[in-house]
């Protein structure tokens, strides 16, 4: 599989207005989506920067791509890490939202231990170009004494199990979706899982059109 500028700069064009129009009806249903319906805006904005990073890598301005990697680590390493256990606490109640709620917290706090280093230091963010996709490599304060693979773990727990534990039946379907385009960037992707797996969960992201369409449905009936 491919991947180029071109590809991202097209799902940034379908997404963004798909994620303004979620906004919208989010707004109808209950402001508690709020959260949710931003997925395919953000998406759609990461998916643009990574389309000018595309257009960097054949460049020499080395300081320019540097922001440019930052800004979409920013996303893939931190935001979801927060956004994802905060949107799913948003709809809650009971003991499942305090659940979440250490997952949100445990989520930020890990994020930011993986950002903030590359963000402060130069040398500790490389950006290459392997099979076709761009690979982020970060240094982290870890590293030494916490395997790779049990870090990646983490991170997909934290990404997948808030959607997995929700009440609500079709977050729960999109993380099961979520978790099967986990599966396969991790097995034919490794050494690209994240721009891989960002660029999968941005286009499965239109799940959320389709949620928010089915719950104004069953909204409008109820009332």
């Amino acid at each position: 599989m491919c991947f180029t500028a071109s590809a991202s700069f097209a799902a940034a064009t379908v997404l963004m207005p798909v994620g303004v129009f979620c906004l919208y009806k989010a707004h109808r249903i209950h402001q508690h989506y709020w959260p949710f319906a931003l997925y395919p805006l953000i998406f759609g904005i990461q998916q643009a920067v990574e389309g000018v990073l595309w257009l960097l890598l054949d460049t020499a301005n080395d300081e320019l791509m540097r922001i440019v990697a930052l800004s979409f680590v920013f996303f893939s390493h931190l935001f979801w890490l927060f956004w994802i256990p905060f949107s799913c606490y948003m709809i809650e109640a009971g003991g499942r939202k305090q659940l979440l709620y250490l997952f949100m917290l445990f989520g930020g706090m890990f994020g930011l231990s993986m950002y903030m280093p590359v963000l402060l230091f130069a040398d500790w963010l490389m950006v290459s170009l392997i099979h076709h996709s761009i690979s982020y490599e970060l240094r982290l304060i870890f590293d030494g004494f916490v395997p790779r693979p049990l870090v990646r773990g983490v991170y997909v727990l934290i990404i997948l199990m808030p959607l997995l534990l929700s009440s609500q039946r079709y977050i729960r379907y999109f993380g099961m979706i979520i978790s099967m385009s986990v599966m396969v960037a991790v097995l034919l992707f490794e050494q690209t899982f994240i721009s891989v797996w960002c660029f999968f969960a941005a286009f499965l992201s239109l799940y959320i059109l389709y949620m928010f369409i089915c719950l104004e449905k069953q909204t409008a009936v109820r009332y």
